[in-house]
Formats: C-alpha cells, sequence, structure tokens
C-alpha cells in the first residue's frame, strides 16, 4: 500500500520533539474515515519547504492524530522553473491545466486576463489551491506550485521580466529555443482563439520567443502540458 502523503501547515509539526500532531478538522477527517489509516500505519507529511518527513502514526483520538517522525529526505530544486501564464478559459479546462501541470512540475501559476478572455475574477478560488495540493501529493512533489492573483498581459509580463518567456501561437512562430535546464521559463498559452494581434505585439516588443507546436492548433489546455513537458523532459 502507498503511503499517504500530505502537505501540512508548520505549526503542526514539532521536529525538536520528531513528532506531528493534527487536530481535528477536514485531513483529521481524511486519514481516519476515508482512507481508515490506523496506529502504526506511516504517513509522510511536507510543510512545501523540499523535506519529506517520514512519521508513522502513534495515536488516534477525535481531537487529533498523532505521531512520531522517522526521518525525512530532502528533494532537490524543480528545474527548470517553469511559470504557466494561462488565459482563464471554462472552469474546467482551467482546472485541468492546474492539475495536470502541477503534476509535471510547474512551479508557479499566473491566471490570465487577455483581450478575448470572458470570464474576469477578480482573485483565485479556494479550489484551485486544493486541487494544485491534492496534484502534488498525489505526483510526489514535495513542493507546492504558487498560484498569483489574475494579471493582465501587461502585468504578466513584467511580472516574469526576469525569466525567457514563450507564447505559444499556431502561426507564424518557430520551434522552441534551446533553454540551459536551470532557466526561469515562463510560458503563455492563450485563451480559445488565441492572443491577438495587439497581445502578440506587446510579447514581440517585450522579447517574448513566439513558438508553434506543430502543424495543428491545440487547445489551451494541450498547449500549457506539451509546452511543458518538452521543457522539462526534452
Amino acid at each position: 500500500m502507498r503511503t499517504a502523503r500530505f502537505f501540512v501547515p508548520e505549526e503542526w509539526i514539532a521536529k525538536s520533539a520528531k513528532a506531528f500532531c493534527i487536530p481535528a478538522g477536514a485531513l483529521h477527517k481524511q486519514i481516519i474515515a476515508v482512507l481508515r489509516l490506523k496506529v502504526g500505519d506511516p504517513i509522510s507529511l511536507m510543510v512545501g519547504d523540499g523535506e519529506e518527513l517520514d512519521g508513522q502514526i502513534s495515536e488516534i483520538t477525535k481531537s487529533a492524530v498523532m505521531g512520531v517522525i522517522a526521518g525525512s529526505k530532502i528533494s532537490k530544486p524543480i528545474t527548470p522553473s517553469i511559470t504557466v501564464c494561462a488565459a482563464m478559459t471554462k472552469r474546467d479546462t482551467f482546472e485541468w491545466t492546474l492539475q495536470k501541470c502541477t503534476e509535471l512540475g510547474v512551479v508557479k501559476f499566473i491566471p490570465l486576463l487577455t483581450d478575448r478572455v470572458i470570464k474576469r475574477p477578480k482573485d483565485t478560488p479556494k479550489r484551485w489551491h486544493d486541487i494544485v495540493r491534492e496534484a502534488a501529493e498525489q505526483s510526489g512533489r514535495t513542493t507546492l506550485p504558487n498560484i498569483t492573483e489574475p494579471l493582465s498581459l501587461k502585468e504578466a509580463l513584467t511580472y516574469t521580466e526576469k525569466c525567457s518567456r514563450i507564447f505559444f501561437h499556431e502561426t507564424g512562430g518557430v520551434g522552441l529555443p534551446k533553454l540551459h535546464k536551470t532557466s526561469c521559463v515562463a510560458l503563455f498559452i492563450g485563451p480559445e482563439g488565441g492572443f491577438s494581434d495587439p497581445e502578440l505585439a506587446l510579447a514581440r516588443a517585450a522579447k517574448a520567443h513566439i513558438v508553434t507546436l506543430g502543424e495543428f492548433v491545440l487547445r489551451a489546455e494541450t498547449a500549457a502540458i506539451v509546452g511543458t513537458t518538452l521543457l522539462r523532459f526534452a
């Protein structure tokens, strides 16, 4: 049976005492009622700093799940550092992008408010953070990707000015540039209908790479996954 993995607040961990305490709440309920873990079962805990703690449950009560920490391991930083700047699409496809790109190692998401975006939220729903947390737990990550507030294209270009910026567009582009594995890369994904001509002009003025992913027009979520995969594993 695979060891259950959870991201938890730092205050639930007492490293000096080599112990942990998960208070009553959603995670407590998941451990007891959903996963049906018992005293003696292993459990892995992360606070998001790259360290994974190997624990074992020692006591279960109505108010807490407690245990001991037997060891730990540190994960290497994810390279390259990829930020996905994705235009807001339909709820299910945008959430699918968050989930799959988290599994692939994206370190940051910037929801983009571009010319052709219809829904324009002012903040990031809690559900998005739950999606990336669960995807990170499932995929074996020890760090959580960050999700910024929704930004305009101009704001996102400024935010990512220290990164190599790649705009995916179905025409007029070239192949992916050769990038060093330690590079910071920002992938810009347009909405249904793609980026507008003024937006592409803005990208070119910012010296971004305009890239075409083959001969076919890809959906936004497909472009995000293909682009991330090529950068991470090519």
